[in-house]
């Protein structure tokens, strides 16, 4: 696989995209951005026997599952796909069974109406070593009724079981344990819109939630089975207002203890130990005063399965913080043989340790595997994206401003490879808002910057992961405080002689489309044009989502005021291109449609793309990218502002 399957695959491709695709050119063409990841998903058979994998050969078709020979990567493969279905992830349960995840359009009729959607479908696949053939295939819980299922627990130590969750119609999640041996389907956990169940390493259902209203508020309890009676508990709560509490992340293996996140007692949340029979809080077990500790490290293979290997912290980056010294030794040995600045995560590793599959990514690598030979030899099986080379890409950089007000703003400026500054710029806020984006590897910033853009990612008040003070200053602040800091972004890329200030663009996708949409009637812009991707026009109809939960509507619901751009159509002062899929059910489509027929009848200067078989969130299919990269790329060039960026 090292040379001849990965030549195979890379030459075929070639073909695919076509002749006339100059790989020379510092602008990479459109055609390498856009199609399915050409290997995915790779990892290892318990045995060490075989890698299993997804693989693409035709852009138009939907990737196959492919499985090798370990000890010979240079043969033939063995394929398989699903019928009517996508295949998203494969992974190995045991040495002969391997489970296919993947999606399908689906469309069903929900509280009277018809709803455009997707369902989620399981597979499980024998392999034949001996016959170098797939003898069995069947769907999992095909009977059940429901919107969605995933992989709870792959059951490491039960080779014949896993764990799945089941989202039913009333959006309730249950727990089947399926036994692939004796083809059995056993529902362990039923749930209600209200609860839901956690479990730990073993999947074992050891912590159940439940959604409380009354004194002392609305919010999220937690119970736990008592060690020592069996009798579940109440211990602890996560307040809807404020967000305060404390957040169960892993379990002990002596079953007493509980790691928990806990952002009560600071700016910064820190990890501590929970007792389950004294009730006991621990001092923190891992906290720094600069970043959020944000989860413990469990182990997950047969020679570690249920230990507690370190700690993740996420700052500016997400680093990971290693106490058991075999493991730290081990990632150690990878991050000296691979690439720098990238992250390198083990995907899997075969019983005996003899093969380790690795995932690695960052700025300028969307994703490459290779293969770690008896902690020896490290074999490149492939890349994703194999045209997009990291040496023609964009070095992404941590940077801070300051808001008008004088807090202070996090943000990722990702700045073209090529050319001088004052560059053409496009601010692009994430989604959420409750979210953040990360350093590593950004599609759109990648492509932006390869177009000659230097694109800053403003982590605005509102945004989660620095710090309850950034988080919480965005309530109440839609389209304005939350806006000044994208404005205060776009003048800060001026001051720095960045951008040029009559170059800047915004871009945004869900919340950040709602931002751009807002941009464009708030007066003074600093901006071109706009460009909002399945954005909110109307703020109360998000605070009608959030508030059919009791929970949200506490949590979240009573955040949400401010702007609703949709009331201010006349106000419009810039040019904007909307787009919106077909299928999105986070934000109904509706909300693009009124905006631009708002703002075609007050005659402003706006387009709309409606895009077929879109929905919201990641993953896409080609067709999708190339839709939205496509159109992007025009119209920043030619029609944003006079006469483009």
């Amino acid at each position: 696989m090292k040379f001849v399957t990965r030549l195979t695959l890379l030459i075929s491709f070639t073909m695919l995209l076509g002749a006339t695709l100059d790989v020379s050119a510092e602008q990479i063409p459109l055609k390498a951005w856009i199609h399915d990841p050409v290997i995915d998903s790779v990892n290892v058979s318990p045995d060490a026997k075989h890698l299993i994998g997804l693989t693409l050969t035709d852009v138009n078709s939907a990737p196959q599952v492919t499985i090798w020979d370990a000890s010979n990567l240079a043969a033939d493969p063995v394929f398989w796909s699903p019928k009517d279905v996508k295949p998203l992830l494969v992974q190995w349960v045991n040495d002969e069974t391997f489970l296919v995840y993947g999606r399908q359009k689906y469309d069903y009729r929900y509280a009277g109406r018809n709803t455009k959607w997707f369902r989620d479908k399981i597979y499980f696949v024998t392999f034949s070593a001996k016959k170098q053939k797939i003898t069995k295939s069947r769907e999992i819980l095909a009977s059940k009724e429901k919107v969605g299922v995933q992989i709870e627990n792959l059951l490491p130590l039960k080779k014949d079981k896993v764990l799945i969750q089941v989202t039913n119609l009333e959006f309730a999640s249950d727990l089947y344990e399926v036994d692939l041996r004796e083809n059995t389907e056993k529902r362990v956990y039923r749930g209600s819109p209200r609860n839901s169940a956690i479990t730990n390493a073993w999947g074992e259902v050891v912590l159940k939630t439940n959604i409380e209203t009354g004194e002392p508020g609305t919010r999220i309890d937690f119970s736990y089975k008592h060690p020592e009676t069996g009798e579940w508990e109440v211990h602890h709560s996560l307040m809807a207002k404020g967000g305060k509490g404390l957040q169960p992340v892993a379990f002990d293996p002596d079953g007493v203890q509980v790691y928990v996140v806990d952002n009560t007692t600071s700016d910064k949340s820190v990890i501590r130990k929970y007792d389950l029979i004294s009730r006991k809080l621990s001092e923190p077990v891992f906290a720094d005063e600069g970043v959020e500790a944000t989860g413990v490290l469990v182990g997950g293979r047969v020679d570690n399965f249920g230990k507690i290997l370190g700690y993740v912290m996420t700052g500016a980056k997400t680093t990971r913080v290693f106490t058991d010294e075999r493991e730290k030794a081990l990632h150690d040995l990878i991050y000296s043989a691979l690439p720098k600045d990238q992250v390198h995560r083990i995907s899997s590793m075969s019983t005996d340790g003899s093969l380790i599959v690795v995932r690695s990514s960052g700025p300028t690598e969307p994703g490459a595997y290779y293969l770690f030979k008896n902690r020896q030899e490290v074999l490149p099986l492939g890349r994703e994206f194999p045209y997009l080379e990291p040496k023609k890409l964009s070095r992404m950089e941590y940077v801070e401003y300051k808001a008008r007000d004088g807090l202070v703003i996090p943000g990722y400026l990702t700045k073209p490879s090529a050319g001088k500054p004052p560059y053409p710029a496009v601010v692009m806020p994430h989604g959420g808002p409750w979210a953040r984006d990360f350093y590593g590897w950004d599609l759109w910033a990648q492509f932006l910057a390869n177009r000659g853009y230097a694109v800053l990612q403003p982590q605005y008040r509102g945004s989660e992961g620095w710090g309850t003070k950034l988080w919480r200053a965005g309530d109440n602040e839609w389209g304005q405080k939350m806006q000044d800091d994208k404005d205060d972004g776009a003048q800060w890329l001026v001051e720095q002689g960045i951008a040029a200030k009559d170059r800047i663009a915004i871009y945004g996708y869900s919340y950040g489309g709602y931002a751009a949409m807002a941009a464009v009637v708030r007066p003074n812009s600093p901006y071109q044009c706009a460009i909002a991707g399945a954005g909110l026009s109307e703020l109360r109809t998000f605070e009608k989502i959030t508030f059919d939960s009791r929970f949200g509507r506490e949590f979240q619901s009573a955040t949400i005021d401010g702007l609703s751009p949709l009331d201010h159509v006349e106000d419009a002062s810039i040019p904007i291109y909307i787009f919106h899929g077909d299928r999105d059910q986070r934000v109904p489509v509706d909300q693009s449609r009124k905006f631009y027929k708002a703002l075609e009848k007050a005659g402003k200067t706006v387009e709309y793309n409606e895009i077929p078989d879109l929905w919201h969130s990641l993953p896409w299919w080609p067709t999708h990218h190339i839709n939205v990269l496509g159109n992007l790329e025009e119209y920043l060039a030619e029609r944003c502002g006079p006469g483009g960026l």
